[in-house]
């Protein structure tokens, strides 16, 4: 019914822009179905989880109404724009996991005003240390021996240094990171 009613690329639109709320349904899926695992890791596997069924899901109600010519573009556009959708998707949970900022905008919000000294108070600087460490652990991008920390996978390691080359092409400071 809806086949015959829309151009295929309203429904490879409107199909693609569902990304982020078809991952965040499998996202709240994943994280009841197996607590205890890395928060940002389950993100990730939300993302890719949601890919298959995103493609076939695609294809079925818009890529197979494109003409032949028009099908590669289609296609390539679709992976990009599932691409960009799904990062962003990851840097949004992201943020509202990590950042400081976040919290400390939440933290005002709801006691009305704080002082300095509150703020101290709420952030221990072990505690946030200890904290990214264990998250780094558990996405065994660190791993500890004998009471060290070594590089473990290397994933989040090669972001970072693209991060560090972009920002010196960019201009920017890079000792702070």
């Amino acid at each position: 019914m809806i086949s015959s009613i829309l151009l295929p690329e309203v429904r490879l639109l409107l199909i693609l822009l569902s990304t982020p709320f078809i991952v965040f349904i499998v996202h709240v899926i994943l994280i009841r179905v197996r607590p205890g695992i890395s928060r940002q890791l389950t993100a990730v596997q939300a993302i890719l989880a949601s890919a298959a069924p995103l493609a076939l899901t695609t294809w079925s109600f818009a890529l197979k109404d494109f003409s032949p010519p028009e099908m590669l573009p289609a296609i390539l556009y679709s992976l990009i724009l599932y691409g960009c959708l799904a990062n962003t998707y990851f840097h949004f949970f992201n943020m509202s996991e990590t950042a400081r900022r976040i919290r400390i905008l939440y933290e005002v919000y709801r006691a009305g005003s704080l002082s300095p000294t509150v703020f101290e108070s709420l952030y221990k600087t072990t505690d946030i240390i200890n904290i990214r460490l264990i998250r780094l652990v558990d996405m065994k991008q660190l791993r500890q021996e004998e009471g060290v920390y070594m590089i473990g996978r290397k994933t989040l390691l090669r972001a970072a240094q693209f991060v560090v080359i972009w920002r010196r092409l960019l201009g920017l400071e890079t000792e702070n990171l």
